[in-house]
């Protein structure tokens, strides 16, 4: 087994259905991960029956797997807060389980091992794997991701992958003031405002619609992460 350890961090907020249908595949999958791992599920005071699930899960006694439980919805970005506060590993991994594969990580893993200077990996949505539903989403991330590039000197494709692996000891280091789904990119335009070893690759995607759970609002949420891209350069 490899060296590098991680801690893959899965985040939810009224996801009962969705993990229903893949939470025991995921563990089968996390099992036969090929190196050392923790993973840490983290429920934002779900109102549906996910913290319920997620509590008759935790009786399990899966190895090497945490559960946290916020007593109030903290945001995406302060529930991966909370689990990183938990977390032990080398490299943090965030995993949303909706739309990815655990397979991208484990090439993600492969990627650093071969390169262990990467301080940040970035996933790709838009390539041969090119899957969007929504347009103005396409768009978005097309123009922040610009921006960053502009702004920070990176050559990305998509900042707003939610797959992202980094290193756990430099993130220590930052104060990361936001807690929703301007978090990443926060995360992101930090590590690249460091001069760290920023590099990018392609992941699956398939992606959810409204009605299945998306959450993320193109004009709503877009205008929260550009304020944050902006603050991020200015201070």
């Amino acid at each position: 087994m490899d060296d590098i350890s991680y801690s893959i961090v899965c985040c939810f907020f009224n996801e009962k259905k969705l993990l229903e249908n893949k939470f025991h595949n995921l563990i089968e999958s996390f099992q036969n991960l090929p190196f050392k791992k923790e993973i840490i599920f983290c429920d934002n005071n779900s109102t549906d029956g996910t913290k319920e699930l997620l509590k008759n899960f935790e009786k399990l006694n899966i190895e090497n797997s945490k559960f946290i439980f916020n007593k109030e919805n903290l945001g995406k970005g302060g529930s991966i807060k909370e689990a990183i506060k938990n977390s032990n590993n080398e490299y943090i991994a965030i995993f949303d389980i909706d739309e990815y594969l655990l397979e991208d990580v484990v090439l993600g893993h492969k990627i650093i091992e071969n390169n262990r200077s990467i301080d940040f990996l970035c996933g790709n949505r838009i390539g041969s794997n090119f899957k969007f539903i929504y347009k103005k989403n396409l768009y978005g991330v097309m123009a922040l991701t610009k921006l960053i590039n502009l702004l920070f000197k990176t050559n990305l494709k998509d900042s707003a992958c939610a797959t992202k692996i980094f290193k756990r000891s430099i993130y220590n280091k930052m104060v990361v003031k936001t807690n929703n789904f301007d978090f990443e990119f926060e995360v992101l335009c930090k590590f690249a405002k460091l001069k760290s070893n920023i590099e990018e690759y392609e992941v699956n995607y398939f992606p959810r619609t409204f009605e299945e759970g998306k959450k993320l609002r193109a004009f709503k949420d877009g205008t929260m992460i550009l304020k944050t891209i902006i603050k991020s350069f200015i201070f």
